[in-house]
This record gives structure tokens, C-alpha cells and sequence, in this order.
């Protein structure tokens, strides 16, 4: 029987626990991960620092990954040692309880600047805040931390320096840099759990060359869940693939594994607008695949920001809508120059800009 992206939410049906109300610090057994993120400057010699972080606990429950191997249909012991040790790495930081009411104190390395509060975290462990502080210098990357109370162990972030004219370079994960085959959602399940993470052709050649030549910032957008980050941001790395921040959807219960009808929309939209909002006098270059709604999305946001310089490529994904109409609508009332990616790889000498 076919699987449905509804049956296995329902399947999984397990919730982070809620947490106490009050605000606290950490405890000895919760940990903190940081999304890369990204800081713009402002005027007077400072910038803003936008940080988004996650608390949580490991799950020690006896039958927790029992239950959710059953819930979406796998089993480990049926599989080699290799397979059975990515999906033990990647499945624990789904075997979590987000932490509510966390308050985190942000210290900035390097700097004599005090610590920030942040505000205390969500039902689903999180929290998003933006800091200003004084110009750190010299340098593309701002390195901060948390620790708890009076123990050295430290949760490191960092956030990437964003000139405020350039290049930047908004790019989706799944099919456009990495081979999901998202419409399968078992092929999604397994290559997300299961299996080692395959490159789309020519694609880190082609962001290589614009990071080197252009000197292009890099913001990765995708509907994968923040569980998925260690593993995503080890892709980037060992692909060679040009750092930036990260951008997932919001998702710390296992019953939103897969996303909801609408909330990829809404996750891409929101976080498109907001970049977008941040830098108006860079330019833009958004790629995408047309295996789900990219060019939709980007089209909507480019009528949205009609005074911005944006770019669209949307990389071909075989068995996804291809028509030159569905493009055309997609890409329709904006200025916008477009162009597809072969699913075989851009030449090596072709640029979008």
C-alpha cells in the first residue's frame, strides 16, 4: 500500500512535551543547536545579528526508537552496518523532548560586548532574536556562544556577514543541490534517514565559481526540518558547496516530520521575504527545482519586491511539470530574468547571471 505523507504524520502522532512555563537555564542533559545565520550591517558601525536556536534533550524513553522505526516502516536490522549507522546518527535528534521556557544568555567571541538574554524559547524549544552590536571588523563570520551556569561546556553559532551591496545567492536543498526525489515520499524518508546524501550534478562546480568569482553570500532555504541541520550542514561541507546560513522549517514534533499541507509555502515565503526586506541594495540570484512550487514561490517574490535586481534558475527535475506555460505563469508581471538548469548539471562554463 502506498504511503501517504498524512498517514505517516498520523503514524508517528508522538509530541515533544511541553516543558515548565516558568523561564529557566539549561540543565545538565539539554543541548543548544544554532542555525548558521547571518548578520547585515547597519548605520553607525553596527550590525544585526539574527539568531535562531533550538533546545532540546536527547530521548531516553525505553521503546522511543522502537516506536518510531515502526511508525515509518523501517527496519534498521534488515540493513548493511553503513545504513544502519547513518539512520542510529540521523534519527536520534528526532528522539528529542524540546525544552519550553529556556532562557539562553549569548556571549560574542572575541568582543568586549555584554551578554544578550535571549527571549525564552517556545512549546517547540525554539527561539528567534535579532542583536545588534558594534561592527566586529575585519572578517565574514560572527562566532558567539551559550553556555550553562557555571559549567565550561559551550553551544557554539555562528552568524555570516553580509555586505550591504553584492551578491546574494538563495538556494533550495532538496533536488536543486541535493537528489531527494521529494515526490516519492519513501525515496524522501530513506534518502533523508537512511542513505548518504547524493550531489545534483555540476551544482558545487557552478557555486564554487560564484562564490570565487562573484563573491556571491549564500543562504540555503528548505522545508526539511531543523532535525536534518548536523546532517544537511555535513553535506555542505563535504561536497565543498560554499557555507552560508540555513534556513529550515519549523519542525521539533515528530508528528511534522513531513511537512503539512501549505507550510512549505509558508516557511520559503516568509523567510524569501524577509531576506529580501533585509538587503535591498544587493542583487539576487534564487535557484530552485521544478519538482515542487520554486518557481511559483519565486515568482511571487519577485512582484513582491519589483525594485529589487533577482535572477530565477530553476534546475529541471524529471517527471515534474516542464511545460514553458506553467513557467511563464510562474515568472509572469515581474522583470525578472529566468532560466532551467538541466537535471544533467549547468556546463561548466555557464553562468545565470
Amino acid at each position: 500500500m502506498m504511503m501517504t505523507r498524512r498517514s505517516i504524520m498520523a503514524g508517528i502522532g508522538l509530541a515533544a512535551l511541553p516543558g515548565r512555563l516558568s523561564a529557566r537555564g539549561l540543565k545538565a542533559d539539554e543541548t543548544v543547536l544554532f542555525l548558521p545565520g547571518y548578520a547585515r550591517e547597519l548605520l553607525l558601525g553596527a550590525v544585526e545579528v539574527s539568531i535562531e536556536a533550538w533546545v532540546f534533550e536527547f530521548e531516553r524513553r525505553p521503546g522511543a526508537r522502537l516506536a518510531f522505526t515502526t511508525a515509518l516502516g523501517v527496519d534498521p536490522g534488515a540493513e548493511s552496518p553503513e545504513t544502519r549507522a547513518i539512520f542510529t546518527e540521523r534519527s536520534r535528534w528526532f528522539l528529542t523532548d524540546s525544552e519550553r521556557g529556556k532562557e539562553l544568555l549569548v556571549r560574542f567571541d572575541g568582543t568586549g560586548i555584554p551578554a544578550f538574554k535571549l527571549p525564552a524559547t517556545d512549546r517547540g524549544g525554539r527561539v528567534s532574536a535579532r542583536i545588534r552590536i558594534p561592527a566586529p571588523g575585519q572578517g565574514g563570520l560572527i562566532r558567539f556562544y551559550t553556555a550553562r551556569s557555571g559549567v565550561e561546556e559551550r553551544f557554539d553559532g555562528i552568524a555570516h556577514l553580509v555586505a550591504a551591496e553584492g551578491l546574494s545567492i538563495i538556494s533550495d536543498i532538496d533536488d536543486t543541490i541535493k537528489i531527494s526525489n521529494v515526490a516519492d515520499t519513501r525515496a524522501l524518508l530513506r534518502g533523508s534517514l537512511m542513505e548518504v546524501f547524493k550531489p545534483a550534478p555540476g551544482m558545487a562546480t557552478l557555486y564554487r565559481r560564484l562564490a570565487r568569482e562573484v563573491g556571491a553570500s549564500f543562504h540555503y532555504l528548505s522545508s526539511s526540518p531543523i532535525q536534518l541541520a548536523p546532517a544537511l550542514l555535513g553535506f555542505i561541507g563535504e561536497e565543498d558547496f560554499p557555507m552560508g546560513s540555513l534556513h529550515l522549517r519549523e519542525s521539533t514534533t515528530w508528528n511534522r516530520l513531513l511537512p503539512g499541507e501549505g507550510s512549505t509555502a509558508e516557511h520559503k515565503g516568509a523567510t524569501l521575504r524577509q531576506i529580501l526586506s533585509d538587503f535591498p541594495a544587493r542583487r539576487f540570484l534564487l535557484i530552485g527545482d521544478s519538482g515542487e512550487q520554486d518557481p511559483e514561490l519565486y515568482g511571487e517574490a519577485a512582484r513582491a519586491f519589483p525594485d529589487h535586481t533577482i535572477t530565477i534558475a530553476i534546475r529541471e527535475v524529471a517527471g515534474s511539470d516542464l511545460r514553458p506555460a506553467r513557467f511563464e505563469s510562474a515568472f509572469a508581471g515581474t522583470s525578472a530574468r529566468w532560466h532551467l538548469i538541466p537535471e544533467s548539471g549547468p556546463a561548466e562554463d555557464w553562468s545565470p547571471l
